[in-house]
């Protein structure tokens, strides 16, 4: 009998441990592992493109650009000439039915045109109804444009904004009278594009 009370008695000493254990402990609430995941650092691949396009930027400024050569698969484009900047046309401003497989092209930063504005861009909607950006170039700006365009009819040019390609075309006829206009952009784009000229040129 005495065996079976201090059996009893240690097993209520052990319950009344794993209690007080239970009540002490702190469940961690999922939203704060869900704020701890979310401040983690990103990859170092997210990170490094960043980094890439704010360097691009920095680098190269909103232009009419020649393009050198062109690919899917970046590291077919290498070397690089210390002049040339590899930047990626992912079709970003267009719409939808007017997207292409992404690639990626080699621009010289000696062979453009700088966009050197004479007003604002205008924004308005073409024959179709689709919106459109109209740029028309600083006077001095006008004959070097249509120097370069007569001087590549036939070549690819891209136009770059931010850093960023926004069309490319073919030269046909070379451009008179210092007037680009971005088409087949949607709203989004064109009103991105529109901003970031507006901002640029109020800098």
């Amino acid at each position: 009998m005495k065996k079976l009370l201090i059996s009893l008695a240690i097993s209520l000493t052990i319950l009344n441990c794993v209690i007080a254990n239970a009540q002490d402990s702190k469940v961690v609430p999922e939203s704060t592992t869900t704020n701890f995941v979310s401040k983690l650092p990103r990859s170092t691949s997210d990170v490094q493109q960043d980094q890439t396009k704010s360097q691009i930027r920095t680098l190269i400024p909103d232009g009419l650009y020649l393009i050198q050569r062109e690919a899917v698969a970046p590291n077919s484009l290498e070397p690089l000439k210390d002049s040339e900047i590899l930047l990626i046309n992912d079709y970003e401003f267009l719409s939808p039915e007017e997207r292409g497989k992404t690639s990626h092209i080699v621009v010289d930063k000696n062979a453009f045109i700088p966009l050197v504005l004479k007003d604002d861009p205008v924004k308005n909607m073409d024959a179709e109804g689709k919106p459109k950006l109209s740029i028309a170039l600083a006077e001095e700006q006008v004959e070097p444009l249509e120097k370069f365009t007569r001087d590549n009819v036939m070549k690819n040019v891209a136009i770059v904004i931010g850093g960023k390609v926004v069309t490319m075309h073919k030269i046909r006829v070379p451009i008179i009278g210092g007037k680009i206009q971005i088409t087949r952009c949607t709203d989004h784009g064109c009103e991105a594009l529109y901003t970031e000229l507006i901002k640029r040129d109020s800098k």
